[in-house]
Formats: structure tokens, sequence, C-alpha cells
């Protein structure tokens, strides 16, 4: 049933991934300013980049109009979900925190008791901001918990230099592993790396495994439910053992770089501008960013990840969500600040100043800002393709240790343990969200 529920979810997604979400087109207003906050504070705990300076300039609109002010808690990816966790069991976390989530339960995993940590939103007038795919993500125990505002884009693609592959005589993108493995090899020898892999910031390299769950199911079709009923295992599958040997195999070739676990990204767009690489993984919206910050006449595109000859698109209804604390003492405040996030100006005002999306998937009737590569890139996929979640996002527990799974596959890069030891460990993993969660199909 979580299989088919994901499905439905992504496919809804996917029906509308190009369209302004704007049937409803809801209004929200702001909390009336009445003085009732003045003077308190508003504390917010985030991983970097999920929020950024796109939210600078709403929150700095909010601190004005309420006579408040807000300590934005900023930590690095690798230590963040350590020190949410330590919050909520000690009963230290900020009024308001962020925390990955989406339809196949990772709310309740994640957080694990959402209805004594979170504020109740249950009938909220910002709820159908969000379309009905996002809000499958904020809801447990038939309870709203969580806002979720977050892009549409195609989400982790390859993003690569066009104008070099027709230099370099590559005349199409690969679609499968043997014509990457080929494409690779080509950009290596003009002295260029051909898949930039940003190891070192810990969370990047697993979306070549991840985001292409379509493949794993279509290998093994009922596979997603079977994996969310206990019934199957990471270890042992063939098709995930094949991916996994293709991402060694480009890394023992030096495809990804001469240090790429080493590597983070935060000189990825101007390696993109020097020309040092060729390809990326990264949202489709980022060549918006590369348009933006580098002087070149160079032409951006995207593809597939086309590791185990994956053909199937990324669909993902889920994401960093925003939620309440529920211990705060600033509960007021809280429901304020996520009303004042849900209002048309708030959001273009966030979507404005994001220097990588250049959408939202919001049913409000703001100025949008899609890429032609984006809409080719989609017109390019079979509809039929689009109808089945990244598989962090379409089984249950596997989200939730990401960066554990990131640790193990470059163990396995390294050679200290073996791909079915990445996968079996996965499955470690799972059964100790599902005793968490008290899930019944691993008792």
């Amino acid at each position: 049933m979580k299989k088919v529920l994901c499905v439905v979810l992504c496919l809804m997604l996917a029906i509308g991934l190009l369209a302004v979400a704007n049937a409803e087109n809801v209004v929200v207003e702001a909390v009336p300013n009445e003085g009732q906050f003045e003077g308190q504070e508003l504390s917010i705990l985030v991983s970097a980049g999920w929020m950024d300076n796109r939210y600078d300039d709403t929150i700095a609109r909010f601190e004005e109009t309420y006579g408040v002010t807000v300590d934005l808690q900023t930590l690095p990816a690798d230590q963040y979900f350590n020190v949410l966790t330590s919050d909520l069991d000690n009963g230290t976390c900020p009024d308001v925190f962020w925390t990955q989530s989406n339809p196949a339960g990772m709310l309740v995993s994640m957080i694990g008791d959402p209805e004594n940590r979170c504020i109740d939103f249950t009938g909220a007038e910002w709820q159908n901001v969000m379309p009905e795919a996002r809000q499958a993500a904020c809801i447990a125990f038939d309870k709203l918990f969580g806002l979720q505002i977050w892009h549409n884009s195609p989400e982790y693609v390859m993003v690569y230099n066009k104008t070099l592959f027709e230099e370099l005589g590559i005349e199409s993108v690969p679609t499968t592993y043997e014509e990457l493995k080929a494409d690779c090899a080509i950009i290596a020898e003009a002295g260029i790396t051909p898949w930039f892999l940003p190891g070192a910031d810990g969370w990047q390299h697993q979306l070549a495994f991840f985001q292409i769950g379509g493949v794993y199911e279509e290998a093994q079709p009922g596979l997603y439910d079977a994996l969310n009923n206990n019934t199957a295992t990471f270890a042992g599958n063939e098709k995930m053992l094949e991916v996994l040997g293709q991402f060694k195999e480009l890394s023992d070739l030096g495809y990804f770089g001469e240090d790429w676990i080493g590597t983070d990204s935060t000189n990825m767009a101007n390696e993109y501008g020097d020309r040092t690489i060729a390809m990326a993984m990264a949202n489709s919206s980022y060549i918006k960013q590369l348009q933006d910050e580098l002087d070149t006449e160079d032409e951006f595109g995207m593809f597939l990840i086309p590791l185990g000859d994956n053909t199937w698109f990324p669909t993902s209804p889920a994401g960093p969500t925003m939620f309440g604390y529920k211990g705060t003492e600033h509960e007021d405040l809280v429901r304020a600040w996520f009303q004042f996030v849900c209002t048309p100006e708030s959001l273009q005002e966030i979507l404005d100043n994001s220097p990588n999306y250049t959408n939202l998937h919001v049913n409000v009737d703001i100025d949008q800002h899609w890429l032609p590569e984006e809409e080719e890139f989609v017109a390019s996929i079979d509809p039929a393709k689009m109808n089945c979640c990244v598989l962090q996002n379409g089984t249950k527990y596997t989200n939730d240790y990401w960066m554990q799974f990131g640790e193990d596959m470059i163990a396995y890069v390294q050679g200290s343990i073996e791909a079915n030891d990445v996968l079996a460990r996965m499955d470690e993993y799972r059964a100790q969200g599902a005793a968490t969660v008290g899930d019944e199909a691993w008792k």
C-alpha cells in the first residue's frame, strides 16, 4: 500500500511538473501585528543549503513587522542530524527546526514522536499552499505537522557542458553505462575531469545510487512494496550490485577526479567556468546559477544519470521540511512565522532570492522562472518513466541513513568492504529505523 501511495503521489507531481501550480490560487495573509510579539526571539535550526540567503529578506521583514529577532542556526550537513536528534531527545530544541520528510513515513522515523515533539498545525490556513503530493510528507496520524516549500525542478540529474561535449566530438548524451564510460574516456583524454563528484560534502555521491530508483523497480517489479513490507532486502539485489560496481569502476578509472573523496562542492561553478569539469550531478535549475555567475558563452544541458542503464526520471515529492517545536515558549510566534512564510510576498521573495531554483511547487500565483533547458529536458522523458519515486523517498527508513550509506560507499570504493556489505548495512540501518517506530513488518 505504501508503494502504491508513493507512485500515485509521484505521478501527481510529474503531471504538474512544468505547470505553474496555482489551480487553487491559495492566498494567505500574515498574522496582524498588534504588538503581541514585541521583543521576542524566534530560533530556527536548519541544515546548510536548506534556507541560505533565500530566506534573508523574508526573515528581515518578519523581524521588522513584529519587532522580533530571529536566531538562525545553520549547521553543516554532516553534523546536523546528530545535533537535531540530541536536541529533540534532551528537550532543548529551537523553536523551529527542519528535517527531511517524504510520503513513505519519513516524518515519523526522523522525528520519532511528532505528536509530542511537533506543533500540530491541523487546520492552518496555509496547508493548501502545498500541493497534495507534498502535504503527504507533512502529515502523520491525520495531523499536519510540517511545511514543505520546495522546488519542482528535476532533482539531481547530470548537468553537462553542452558546448564542451560538442567540441570533443560527443554528439549525443549517454543513455547507457557503457556510453557514459566511453564519453568519460574522451573527456579525460582531453585533461578534463569527466564527472565532478564532491565526496567531502558527505551527501552528494549517494545520489548516483538513489536517484535511479526506477531502474531497480523495473528490474524487480514490486521491489518498493517488498522493501516497505520487509519481504525484500538491499543485500543481494543484482541491479544494485551492478550500479555499485559501475560507480567503483568510474572511481578507479579516475573519472570522478583525482581526489574526489576529499573534494567539496565549494568551487563547483568555477570548475564549470574554467572548463576543468564536464558534468556533475545537480538540480536542473543549477544551470541558472551557472548562467548568473559565469562569464561564459558555453551552453549547458542535462541528461538522466545512466548508471544501471537508467531511463527513469527522478520524481521526488519530498524534501527539507520545517516544523515547530512543541516545547517552545513562543508557540504563537512560531505559528505567525509559518503563516508569514506562506504569504505570496514571502514565497515570491524566497524564489527571487534563490541562487539555484527557478520555481516553487506551491498553489500560489507567483512568477515562476522555469528555464528553457528544464522544459526541453522534461519534454524528452517518456511520461511512463515518471511514475516511480527516487529510491530514498519511495522506501521506508532509507533516507534516514543517507549519510551512513555514503560513508559505506566510500569504504567500498577504498576497498575496505565489499559491495554487498554496503547493501547489507543499509538493511541493518533500516531495521533500526523500523524498530524505533515499532513497525509491525519488522517484528
